[in-house]
């Protein structure tokens, strides 16, 4: 029975999960494609390209920072460092990981798995910490009233209230039907690692095509036509060997093999399912290394692209998740969460100076105020408006105002 058993594990064989049976996939939730090779949450960071655009995305959202602020009577907000949100927010998310690595880690789950899940260790009521939790291990339970958050450590089953999970679901997600961008983007994905290998294995051979030794009509027997190969492929094949001088005996002819179609058009597949992929992420060609259309003038355009359609649905998920869990029903009708993306989108140092010119020139931020955008330190007199010549408060009335008809 135990032998039975170990072949239809395929214990006795060491399996890849990009080439694995039906069985052995089915046991570590890989999902087979049309083109033979299947997709599961490891192997799809095997592809170039899936690689690039979770990266660009993981690590975008990891850096930027998210603020605490707080509701005014007039309408104005205001940053609250004194929260105990706020303090978690700007430092250590858990003894062991920093803010930065804990939200990139838990963005390259959510972007992998469907999901991204974080426990929420709390001192009475106050959050203190928050732990990432491995997707593999949590199941989301909607069979109550209220969802629950059921994981496993070490074997101990636990059962967490979700006002206890930061659970980050894709944009898209409802309820136990979750978005999964390298589920639905599997055969892309597949075409861009059989590429990847074949691309490996062109290069492992010299980069150069196979071809036919040619005798004419003169038949050669079964150990002279072993002797040939094997002193050919010792002389000729690999890296190191390729472009030695080639002799051959008897009369022989080399005749080299011409790329197929598939080969010869190699570089052109490669870009329309790298292009595959970005569209499923939204990630802009130039971020995964697709520099073809590329210019200076929409790299800038293309980055604001970027935040607008990838990064900010994500973000409006990380600030609700956090404001859930961080902030109790009363606190959330003062305080609310935002990201902010001026690292990102903040342009050269001149063309910044001159919106920043143009901004307290024209009456809109004070000097104090745009000083404050590069983290710099208020000075005196700089709260007040810089009005141009004849520009006169707008609150209060001015003498020129003539009666409107005559009146």
């Amino acid at each position: 029975m135990f032998d039975r058993l170990k072949h239809f594990l395929g214990i006795e064989k060491r399996y890849d999960l990009a080439s694995s049976s039906p069985e052995m996939l089915a046991l570590f939730g890989a999902t087979p494609t049309a083109a033979g090779v299947s997709v599961s949450a490891e192997s799809a960071l095997r592809s170039p390209t899936t690689l690039a655009a979770v990266r660009a995305i993981a690590e975008s959202v990891g850096s930027l920072p998210f603020h605490l602020y707080r509701r005014s009577a007039d309408g104005s907000r205001e940053r609250d460092n004194s929260h105990p949100a706020a303090t978690l927010l700007a430092g250590d998310w858990c003894p062991w990981a920093g803010g930065v690595e804990t939200k990139t880690g838990l963005q390259l789950d959510a972007l992998l798995h469907g999901a991204a899940c974080g426990q929420v260790i709390r001192t009475g009521s106050t959050p203190r910490e928050i732990h990432r939790l491995d997707p593999r291990d949590v199941t989301r339970d909607t069979s109550g009233p209220e969802p629950r958050f059921k994981f496993s450590v070490n074997g101990v089953e636990r059962t967490l209230d979700w006002r206890d999970v930061l659970y980050l679901p894709t944009p898209g997600s409802i309820g136990n039907r979750v978005v999964c961008l390298t589920h639905l983007a599997r055969e892309a994905i597949a075409l861009d690692l059989l590429m990847a290998e074949h691309q490996a294995r062109l290069f492992s051979n010299g980069a150069r095509p196979s071809g036919i030794l040619k005798t004419g009509n003169k038949p050669l027997g079964p150990e002279v036509i072993k002797r040939l190969r094997e002193s050919f492929n010792a002389a000729q094949a690999g890296g190191a060997n390729s472009g030695r001088t080639l002799v051959l005996e008897d009369g022989m002819t080399f005749e080299p093999q011409q790329f197929s179609s598939t080969d010869s058009q190699f570089l052109e597949l490669r870009r329309l399912v790298t292009q595959e992929i970005a569209r499923a992420f939204k990630v802009p060609g130039t971020l995964i290394g697709d520099l073809d259309r590329a210019t200076w003038r929409n790299v800038e355009e293309l980055m604001r692209q970027f935040v607008q359609t990838c990064l900010m649905p994500w973000t409006e998920i990380w600030q609700s998740a956090l404001e859930r869990v961080l902030l109790t029903p009363e606190e959330r009708r003062e305080y609310f969460i935002e990201c902010t993306f001026d690292d990102l989108l903040r342009g050269d140092l001149a063309g910044r100076f001159t919106a920043y010119r143009q901004a307290t020139g024209g009456s809109w931020l004070t000097p104090n105020e745009v000083r404050a955008l590069d983290n710099r330190p208020p000075i005196d007199g700089g709260d007040e408006l810089i009005r141009q010549a004849g520009q006169a408060d707008a609150s209060s009335p001015t003498a020129s105002q003539e009666p409107v008809n005559g009146a």
